[in-house]
């Protein structure tokens, strides 16, 4: 009698994940369409690579302090990394960070996460995202 697991699903972050050149970005500014929230603007456009990648922006003008762009940053890329499983598949996401990022609470970052992907996946016809923890 052999004990069959189901598949481990996933959840690191790797470079195969990430937008990493400027033309990445570039192309996705260019023929993506934006999704806006009052924490940051999402920007998407349709990939053939069979994942979905994420990218993120946080300029000087969102802080002086790169605490305080990196702080953003890590917690975008944790919400992306513990929602991509559920995520539509063959997408790339750039996010640029608002003002109102900085001072919010990861909760309310996952919600408006959630909330724009959902409408990625229902104008993509894929399932919206549901909650995974």
């Amino acid at each position: 009698m052999t004990d069959s697991k189901p598949p481990r699903i996933s959840y690191r972050f790797t470079r195969q994940d990430r937008l990493l050149q400027s033309r990445e970005f570039q192309r996705v500014y260019r023929y993506g369409k934006q999704l806006h929230s009052s924490l940051f603007t999402m920007f998407v456009a349709p990939n053939r690579l069979g994942r979905t990648r994420l990218g993120v922006t946080t300029s000087r003008k969102l802080s002086k302090s790169s605490v305080v762009r990196n702080r953003c940053r890590r917690l975008l890329r944790e919400v992306f990394r513990r929602h991509r499983p559920t995520l539509p598949v063959g997408w790339d996401v750039v996010i640029n960070a608002k003002f109102q990022l900085t001072t919010a609470g990861y909760a309310l970052i996952e919600q408006e996460f959630i909330r724009l992907m959902g409408k990625l996946a229902k104008a993509s016809g894929a399932h919206p995202p549901g909650p995974t923890d």
